[in-house]
C-alpha cells in the first residue's frame, strides 16, 4: 500500500505553494477562495464523507453545473479514497437514477436546481445512503456547508493504492446506455502529466483558467493541472456568449477550454469587438471536429493561441495534440494542411493506424486509430468481459475512429467507423462533406448523414444553420458542394434550420437528425 502521493499530496503541496493566491472564483456569486482556504475546505469535506461512513472504494457521485464546489468534491473524493462518478445534468430523470444505481453510488452531491427531481426518485436509488445538497436542503438531506463546518480541517490519513479505482467516467451513450469507464488513480496523474508536459507546458500561476464546457466532461481533465500550476480557476454555470465575453474581460482570462460549437458561436458573435479579449493567450479545443475555415477565422480573430486535443473517454482525452506553433495560416502547403489534422501523439502515448487484421497501414492509407499509454482505462464497469476485450486488445484501445498518418506522424481523422454513407455502392464520409459546407459563406453549423433512397440505396442529406441575415437556397448549397467534391459526395438534399441538437458537451447529435428518415425501415443501411 502507498499513500496517495500522486494526487492527495500533490493537491496539498500546491495549496502550500500558492497559499493566499486566489484559486477559485464563482462568476455567479462573485465568491473567491484562496488555495489555502480551498484545501482546508477539501480536507473538511473529505473528513465529513468519512464521518458519514464512506469507505475507500465507495462511489461518490455529483450532479451539478460548473461551480467551485465541483473542484472541492473532486479533491475531497481523492483525499477520502472515494471513487468519483460523473453525471450529465441533461440526462433524463430515469437515466440519472439508472446511472446512480449502476455506479453503486453511496453519496450523491446535488446542486439546488436538481434537488426536487432527485427527491422524486429517491425511493428508486438502491445504494445512495446520503444526499448532500450543495445549496439549499430538502428533508432527509445534508447541507454541504454544514458538513464542511462541522468536520476536521486536517488532511485525512486514508491510504490508497495507485492501481485502485479512482473514477468512473461514463460515455455519452450515443448508441445505448452510457458505459462506465473504470480508471485507476494513477491514470488521472498520467493525463495531467500529458497535458502539462506536452499540450500546455507554458501555463503558470499568472494564468487564469475558464472552462466553456462541462467540468464533468473533458474540461475536468484540466482541473488538477491548473491547480498544480497555480492558476486562478473561474467557473461559469452556463454558456452564454455575452457572459463569456464579460468573464474573459473582467477576470482577464488567459486559458480557455472549449469545444468547436461553442468556439464558433464566440467567433461569429456580432458583439465580439465590443470586448477586450487581448488577455487570452491559449484556447484549447476538441471533443468534435473543428471546421478548418472556422479555425482560420479564429486564428485571425485571436491570434496564434490555439491548441487542439483529441481523445475519447476510454483514452482519457489525451491521444494526440496540435500545438500553438502548428496552427499556421502561412507556411508551406504541408504546414498549413496540418490545420485539418488532430496533431501528433503525446510523449508518453503510442498511436497507430491499423487495418482490420490489426496490422499497421502505411502513411496516407486509412485505418482504425488505436492508442496505448498509462492513462487508458482498466475496463468497462459491470459489463461483460467481451465488451472490454473488444475495446481493449493487447493493451491497445481501439477507438473506432478512422484516420491516417502523414509522413511526419500527424494524424488526420476521417470519421467514426461505421459512419460512412454508402450511396450507389460508393462510401462517403460525412465529415468530409461537412468541412466543405462550412466553407460556404454564411454557414455556421452543418450535419451530414444518409437517408433512404430507392435509386442510390442511401442519399447524402445536409442540415445547415445559417448566420443571422445570411441567405442561401438548397440549389446554392448543392452547386457549391459539387464544385468542391466529387459529384456523388455532394448532398442530394439540403434542409435549413435555426439550430442543431447538441449534447451537453457540444457535439451535434446527428443521430437525432437522421432517425426520423429511417423510421419504419428495418435496415438502417442499404
Amino acid at each position: 500500500m502507498t499513500n496517495a502521493v500522486n494526487t492527495a499530496k500533490v493537491i496539498a503541496k500546491a495549496a502550500k505553494w500558492y497559499g493566499d493566491k486566489t484559486a477559485l472564483v464563482c462568476w455567479e456569486t462573485k465568491q473567491r477562495r484562496s488555495f489555502r482556504e480551498t484545501d482546508e475546505r477539501v480536507n473538511r469535506l473529505a473528513n465529513g464523507l468519512l464521518s458519514l461512513g464512506l469507505k475507500k472504494g465507495d462511489t461518490v457521485a455529483s450532479l451539478n453545473r460548473n461551480c467551485p464546489q465541483h473542484v472541492e468534491i473532486m479533491f475531497a473524493s481523492i483525499k477520502s479514497g472515494g471513487v468519483r462518478a460523473n453525471m450529465n445534468p441533461r440526462l433524463n430523470l430515469s437515466d440519472k437514477a439508472w446511472l446512480l444505481n449502476d455506479s453503486e453510488a453511496k453519496v450523491l452531491f446535488v446542486s439546488e436546481e436538481y434537488l426536487n427531481e432527485i427527491q422524486s426518485v429517491r425511493g428508486e436509488l438502491k445504494t445512495v445512503k446520503h444526499i448532500i445538497a450543495i445549496s439549499g436542503k430538502l428533508p432527509g438531506m445534508i447541507n454541504y456547508e454544514e458538513l464542511i463546518t462541522s468536520s476536521r480541517p486536517e488532511a485525512p490519513e486514508t491510504e490508497v493504492d495507485d492501481d485502485e479505482i479512482g473514477m468512473l467516467r461514463y460515455t455519452a451513450g450515443t448508441t445505448g446506455r452510457p458505459k462506465g469507464v473504470v480508471l485507476a488513480r494513477r491514470n488521472e496523474m498520467a493525463v495531467t502529466r500529458n497535458i502539462l508536459l506536452d499540450m500546455l507546458p507554458h501555463i503558470n500561476s499568472r494564468d487564469v483558467y475558464l472552462a466553456l464546457q462541462p467540468l464533468y466532461h473533458g474540461a475536468g481533465l484540466f482541473v488538477l493541472g491548473a491547480w498544480i500550476r497555480g492558476l486562478k480557476h473561474v467557473t461559469v454555470a452556463r454558456f452564454d456568449p455575452e457572459i463569456a465575453f464579460n468573464v474573459i474581460e473582467k477576470e482577464r482570462v488567459t486559458v480557455i477550454k472549449t469545444v468547436p460549437t461553442v468556439l464558433i458561436r464566440l467567433i461569429n458573435h456580432p458583439d465580439i469587438d465590443k470586448y477586450d479579449l487581448s488577455c487570452v493567450n491559449t484556447i484549447v479545443y476538441g471533443a468534435s471536429p473543428m471546421p478548418v475555415d472556422k479555425l482560420k477565422e479564429g486564428i485571425r480573430r485571436f491570434g496564434p493561441v490555439f491548441v487542439q486535443g483529441y481523445g475519447q473517454t476510454e483514452a482519457q482525452g489525451t491521444v494526440t495534440f496540435l500545438g500553438k506553433e502548428e496552427h499556421k495560416l502561412e507556411g508551406t502547403p504541408r504546414e498549413t494542411a496540418r490545420l485539418a489534422s488532430v496533431g501528433r501523439a503525446y510523449t508518453y502515448v503510442d498511436v497507430r493506424v491499423v487495418d482490420d487484421s490489426g496490422k499497421d497501414v502505411p502513411p496516407g492509407e486509412l485505418g482504425e486509430v488505436i492508442v496505448k499509454g498509462d492513462h487508458i482505462m482498466k475496463s468497462y464497469w459491470k459489463l461483460p468481459q467481451e465488451q472490454t476485450d473488444e475495446k481493449l486488445r493487447d493493451g491497445w484501445i481501439y477507438t473506432g475512429d478512422i484516420g491516417k498518418f502523414d509522413e511526419e506522424g500527424y494524424l488526420f481523422l476521417v470519421d467514426r467507423k461505421g459512419a460512412a454513407v454508402k450511396t450507389g455502392g460508393l462510401l462517403v464520409f460525412p465529415s468530409e462533406v461537412e468541412q466543405v459546407l462550412h466553407r460556404y459563406p454564411g454557414v455556421v453549423e452543418a450535419a451530414v448523414f444518409g437517408v433512404p433512397d430507392e435509386q442510390w440505396g442511401e442519399a447524402i442529406k445536409a442540415v445547415v444553420v445559417l448566420k443571422s441575415g445570411a441567405k442561401a437556397t438548397e440549389e446554392d448549397i448543392i452547386t457549391f458542394c459539387k464544385g468542391e467534391l466529387a459529384h456523388y459526395k455532394a448532398p442530394k438534399s439540403v434542409e435549413f434550420r435555426e439550430s442543431l441538437p447538441k449534447s451537453d458537451t457540444g457535439k451535434i447529435l446527428t443521430k437525432e437528425l437522421r432517425e426520423p428518415y429511417w423510421k419504419g425501415h428495418e435496415k438502417r443501411i442499404h
